[in-house]
Formats: structure tokens, sequence, C-alpha cells
């Protein structure tokens, strides 16, 4: 079964990392803010969620889900936003998807590639 989470901005990514308690894995999405037509201002984010959903519902194994919005794209592309210089998140492009407590993730046209999200979400971490 899969837990989903729903984090808006980098403040509320904070608390939530710092009060999240979970022994079972822990997906991220970080991704650009939903406009008001409910997709994200983000194009490579609108392009890879078909993908992204394919994956994450094709799990057997329970696990959580959380979609981080980062904020709007001038937030974004700001050289110094925390999503990118924050040591936890690291996050450079737009999507990115990681298994969180770990280095394994996926970035941008990588998010495109069945293969590579079935592989991330179900390889063992001791690999």
């Amino acid at each position: 079964m899969v837990i989903k989470h729903h984090v808006e901005g980098y403040a509320n990514f904070l608390k939530f990392i710092e009060k999240f308690k979970s022994d079972l894995p822990t997906f991220i999405l970080y991704t650009g803010t939903k406009l008001p037509d409910g997709n994200s201002w983000c194009p490579d984010c609108v392009e890879a969620k078909p993908f992204i959903d394919k994956g994450i519902q094709s799990l057997s194994n329970d696990y959580n889900f959380v979609v981080v919005e980062v904020g709007d794209r001038a937030f974004w592309k700001d050289p110094k936003c925390p999503f990118r210089t924050n040591s936890k998140a690291q996050v450079k492009v737009l999507p990115t998807l990681v298994k969180w407590g770990t280095q394994k993730r996926l970035e941008g046209g990588d998010l495109l590639k069945d293969d590579l999200i079935e592989m991330l979400l179900t390889e063992d971490d001791d690999d």
C-alpha cells in the first residue's frame, strides 16, 4: 500500500523531514508547484508524471511516496534556491525522484524511462 504525502515549499519540507519517521521505504518526488489548472509550471515534470505514476502504482510493497512542490519558477530558478543548496535535498533538476536515505535518484529525462523508474523503486538498498 502506498502512503502518500504532499509538501509545499521549503519551510514545510524541513518541518516534514524533521518529524517524519517510518520504517518503510520512502520515495520523494521534487516537482514544480502546481498552477491553477492542476499541472506543474515545469513542463518536464508534466511530461514525466505519467511515467512516475505508472511506476509507483506497480509497486506491491508498502512504501511512502512524498511529493514536494519546490515553489514557483522564479524561486526554483534562483541559484541560491534552498532545495539546490540543502545537503539533504541537493536537487539540481526538476523533476527529481529519490529514494530517501540513499544516494539513489533519477533526474529529468531519466524519469521518462519505465525501466529506470522500476529499478529505482524495486532495487534493494544493500546492492
